[in-house]
């Protein structure tokens, strides 16, 4: 199954995104973020659609410090 993570710089920053997400409805879920990507932030948030991730990235919703597709190969950086 493919999924797109977007990570943070801190804490503060990814509760700041997921209360933009909810503001404007948008069907997402908090989730640790793997350790294998990232340990600057312990919570991540998933979208399963690209076109959410497009709308995130095309019209800056959230400040994030990157965004990745996770598919059957494993994780790579979209942004």
């Amino acid at each position: 199954m493919k999924y797109y993570i977007i990570v943070f710089k801190n804490t503060h920053t990814a509760m700041s995104g997921e209360k933009k997400l909810k503001e404007i409805g948008m069907n997402f879920r908090i989730m640790p973020t793997p350790t294998t990507i990232t340990q600057s932030c312990g919570i991540c948030i998933r979208l399963e659609d690209e076109d959410s991730i497009n709308r995130v990235i095309n019209e800056e919703v959230i400040e994030f410090k990157a965004i990745y597709k996770r598919d059957s190969n494993g994780y790579e950086l979209v942004k």
